[in-house]
């Protein structure tokens, strides 16, 4: 069973401390040599603008430009003892520095700038300086994206520019780039789209099918506080499937051809790890480079090794500077055996890497283990939705590595119940101790990985589907009948983690996420179940199984 650690009384004195003076947060004054242009009106198609701090090189010349659009109001900035609120609650291990013109998880202007960039960071639509529509944009939708398409062509037409325009930001200002990117506006050149979600329902709002309780509800609510933003939590309510208006927000990634550096963070799982993951596998980009990391979202960000990244990569495509990104290797791979440290930093030709092996592990209830052999007798495992769960463990024979997404397939029959949520992680044991990763907004006590799918919402997309990699519609509810035997498909988030000869790989299948929401640095939460049982079976007839990609040392 999975039992969430409690902090001490001395951690959480150490937090209370933290949220008041962050010290793993440098905010350095920014250089007086940057050309700050403040509240510029960029004209929209429709004759409205939208508010924008430029800077730029004092220099005389033509340089390429950088830009980010968000509702985070560009002008809150981290100036006079004031801090982003998220940098206060969210643990981020780690030193993070910026300059005190750096709007929440944009470019630092005082980087860019140094290095002979244009940086051009604007207010969305209804918030911050630039003004309000009759009725208030949809996060992420088509005016959104006209917006951004219409600010990167204005800012390509400068004089001061040289035609060249990138876009780059994490998360929300990720999650924006996808679209507009498949639009190919001439004048942009590049993208670097750091964490971001790719498709709203199945990453954020219900992964898996499951309802997103805790995030979502807390973040629209502020957005209201301080904007005329949608309200996309009452969308959340009313749209439990993947309807046509969920659907409108996915990108045509095949119609992505810019050059694009992307990253997947393994700890921001059931968030942007699945989306960043499915945009770079599917983008058309002819030129794209993957960074991979289990750190803190912004430590790794604003880091020295990224910022060094990045620059080459917008320096090439941007710049026209012969500087050996081609030969860039395309995936940087970070391998974590324990949560405080990294094993290993390796560079990779592809995503999964080319020499894992899929092996089967296959679930015997009987002996709650996990064998590589097929099952041969019949076994069943019952738990209690709300309350209980079931375990498999497999003792590695051999140090291992585990690096990228898993499958996990249970046939299950229900009692008392005709739907519910199921929820699977997999947790990593050494010395009989658990081992915590990096989690989601800075989370320390996480597990390996984990998934969840609600039953109803079961039936597999077999088209966009890879044998290890099933992908969903979640558009048709199918409630079980009595007695009836479900198959269900689960996909992992992908994650990269070393075993050792002795270590424990434990599966865990219960009815409620792992993590509580009241928990300090963890939002999320997921809707769990009130009522009810779950019978997982595996036999000859009903191969429940786990699908691992295994790299043997």
């Amino acid at each position: 069973m999975f039992v969430q650690k409690k902090n001490s009384p001395k951690q959480i004195l150490g937090k209370i401390r933290g949220l008041i003076n962050p010290s793993n947060v440098m905010v350095q004054e920014a250089s007086p040599n940057m050309n700050i242009l403040r509240d510029v009106h960029i004209p929209m198609r429709d004759g409205s603008y939208l508010s924008a701090n430029i800077y730029r090189p004092m220099t005389d010349g033509k340089f390429p430009v950088l830009l980010s659009l968000h509702p985070g109001r560009k002008d809150v900035l981290c100036k006079d003892g004031y801090m982003h609120i998220q940098l206060r609650f969210a643990r981020q291990p780690g030193k993070i520095t910026f300059s005190d013109e750096t709007s929440f998880e944009a470019p630092d202007p005082n980087f860019w700038v140094a290095n002979g960039y244009a940086v051009i960071n604007i207010d969305k639509r209804g918030f911050g300086l630039s003004p309000k529509d009759e009725q208030p944009q949809v996060f992420f939708g088509d005016e959104e994206i006209q917006d951004i398409y219409d600010a990167i062509e204005w800012a390509g037409g400068q004089l001061w520019s040289n035609g060249h325009v990138g876009i780059l930001g994490v998360s929300y200002l990720a999650i924006n780039q996808y679209k507009v990117a498949a639009m190919n506006p001439p004048h942009l050149k590049a993208i670097c789209p750091w964490e971001g979600v790719s498709d709203l329902y199945k990453d954020w709002f219900y992964p898996g099918g499951v309802r997103e309780e805790g995030f979502t509800p807390f973040l629209f609510s502020r957005l209201q506080t301080f904007g005329s933003g949608f309200d996309m939590r009452q969308q959340q309510l009313e749209r439990e499937t993947r309807d046509e208006w969920w659907q409108s927000f996915v990108a045509d990634f095949e119609k992505i051809t810019v050059p694009m550096l992307n990253c997947i963070s393994f700890a921001s799982q059931m968030m942007h790890t699945r989306g960043s993951a499915r945009v770079y596998a599917r983008a058309g980009s002819a030129h794209k480079w993957l960074y991979t990391h289990r750190g803190g979202e912004w430590t790794a960000y604003y880091s020295t090794e990224v910022n060094a990244l990045m620059l080459k990569f917008f320096d090439y495509f941007l710049k026209g500077i012969d500087n050996g990104m081609l030969e860039q290797p395309k995936v940087r791979l970070e391998i974590r055996e324990f949560g405080n440290e990294v094993k290993e930093v390796r560079y990779e030709n592809q995503w999964p890497p080319e020499n894992v092996v899929w092996q089967p592990f296959y679930l015997d209830c009987r002996e709650n283990a996990l064998a590589k052999g097929p099952t041969v007798r019949s076994s069943s495992g019952t738990f209690d939705l709300a309350r209980g769960s079931v375990h498999f463990s497999y003792i590695f024979d051999q140090d291992t590595e585990i690096v990228g997404p898993m499958k996990l397939t249970l046939y299950i029959a229900l009692e008392g119940c005709e739907d519910a949520n199921i929820f699977a992680g997999i947790q990593k044991f050494h010395n009989d101790k658990e081992v915590n990763f990096d989690g989601t907004y800075g989370f320390a006590n996480d597990i390996v990985t984990k998934t969840a799918v609600r039953v109803a919402l079961r039936t597999v997309n077999e088209s966009l589907s890879l044998p290890y990699l099933p992908e969903y519609d979640f558009d048709t509810l199918k409630p079980l009948k009595k007695g009836e035997v479900a198959k269900l498909v689960l996909a992992f988030e992908p994650s990269a983690t070393y075993f050792c000869k002795g270590d424990e790989l434990r599966l865990v299948v219960q009815g409620r996420y792992f993590i509580s929401g009241l928990k300090i640095n963890q939002p999320f939460t997921y809707k769990g179940n009130e009522r009810g049982r779950c019978n997982i079976l595996s036999s000859a007839k009903y191969v429940s199984e786990l699908l691992l990609p295994v790299i043997e040392k």
